[in-house]
């Protein structure tokens, strides 16, 4: 559905808008009986506008800040340079290997600009870039415990990729902050 307010498309079951942070629908007052004109359009009404439904002490979460700040910047600046930087430190890296962990970097990005911008197509996103590092983590995992050439930081990056999912899934699915600022939680 629309957002009668901004105009721009939000999640069906919202009754905030993520965007404008306002309630999704107009409740229009009626006019007096002598106010009213028969042949007058129904265009020309002006709808009155209500408050949202956030309360005073929710507004202060509303918007980017605190740990999603801080998510969005790991994902856009902090987690693309560590990619690069473990990527170049790796000797023995395969090419597939390298293409992944730079398809993950500049993934990553997009969900963190997504993010910091506050578009409902985020959470979608966060969605799949979760599922893929989840995946790439498990995939190593098995590879560890399958291959004859166990290195040991292979096994460390795989766990470390598991737990950073685990931990801002919750994060995400439990912040009053994400659910004030995108109307919903993860």
């Amino acid at each position: 559905m629309f957002c009668a307010r901004c105009g721009e498309q939000i999640p069906d079951a919202a009754e905030l808008c993520p965007l404008c942070g306002r309630e999704t629908t107009i409740q229009l007052q009626p006019q007096p009986a002598a106010v009213r004109q028969p042949n007058t359009s129904a265009v020309l009404a002006q709808p009155q506008l209500t408050t949202p439904s956030i309360s005073s002490r929710d507004r202060g979460l509303q918007g980017v800040g605190g740990w999603l700040l801080f998510f969005c910047i790991a994902l856009i600046i902090l987690g693309p340079l560590a990619t690069f930087a473990e990527v170049m430190s790796l000797s023995n890296i395969d090419a597939a290997g390298m293409i992944l962990e730079f398809a993950r970097a500049g993934f990553g990005i997009v969900v963190g600009i997504f993010l910091w911008n506050v578009r409902p197509v985020a959470f979608t996103l966060l969605w799949v870039y979760f599922a893929f590092v989840a995946l790439m983590g498990i995939l190593g995992i098995i590879g560890f415990a399958v291959l004859e050439q166990k290195r040991p930081e292979d096994l460390t990056v795989s766990v470390r990729a598991l737990i950073y999912v685990v931990v801002w899934f919750l994060y995400f699915h439990q912040s009053k902050r994400v659910r004030v600022t995108f109307g919903r939680n993860l």
